[in-house]
């Protein structure tokens, strides 16, 4: 009897045991961190802060081409950045934008674009323009000089669509009415009887035929 009780209190410490030992957990894995660049991690883009509306930086944007002050031009793009107009694909570098406001407006001395209408949508904003400016300085080839004692106000519209990244801008596609403004500056076009006969001319010139009233076309409008 001593046995079979000694027997039965032993087969059931070995049934209690496994549930009576310490249970150990797996901590869970971190997930992984991608990889940075030295300057991603040296200059990382800052966020849009909660209280900033999403078209904070497209108006900036457009408040460079009415001011040309362009102490923080850097701060408002996500580099890299590009530019879609007329359908051309540009990178979207400070030096050239500089370089192309400055020409505008050196042409227009008072360049005002005004913000119509905005549509904003994710990280997507959208902007339709109009804009004037005191035509003072021939700006586009083929087209008239300017009366610099009277000039003449020009008015186009423009379209802009902004991408946005953690607040800044990374990508714009733009269009604006730049056959009216060739027409209000005194545009002139050839005919292809025209054309010929220039092209013919050169060839046969040792130096090309001079083209009358049309200077090196200035960097387009990105």
């Amino acid at each position: 009897m001593k046995f079979t009780l000694l027997f039965a209190v032993a087969g059931l410490g070995l049934l209690i045991s496994p549930f009576a030992l310490p249970q150990v957990s797996t901590p869970p894995t971190p997930p992984a961190v991608p990889a940075q660049s030295p300057a991603q991690a040296q200059n990382p883009a800052p966020p849009a802060t909660a209280d900033e509306p999403a078209d904070t930086m497209p108006r900036k944007y457009v408040d460079l081409w009415n001011t040309g002050n362009f102490d923080h031009l850097e701060s408002i793009f996500s580099p890299p950045a590009a530019m879609v107009s007329h359908g051309n694909r540009l990178m979207l570098t400070p030096e050239m934008l500089k370089r192309v406001i400055v020409t505008w407006r050196k042409a227009m001395p008072d360049l005002n674009f005004k913000i119509e209408d905005t549509i904003i949508q994710g990280d997507e904003v959208a902007m339709r323009l109009s804009f004037t400016g005191s035509y003072k300085e021939r700006l586009f080839a083929n087209t008239a000089m300017p009366a610099t004692d009277n000039p003449k106000t020009i008015r186009a519209t423009e379209m802009l669509m902004f991408h946005l990244k953690n607040g800044r801008i990374r990508q714009i596609w733009e269009e604006y009415d730049e056959l009216r403004m060739r027409t209000l500056m005194g545009g002139f076009w050839r005919s292809n009887e025209e054309l010929a006969k220039a092209a013919a001319a050169a060839a046969r010139s040792s130096k090309p035929a001079p083209v009358k009233d049309s200077p090196a076309a200035p960097p387009p409008k990105p």
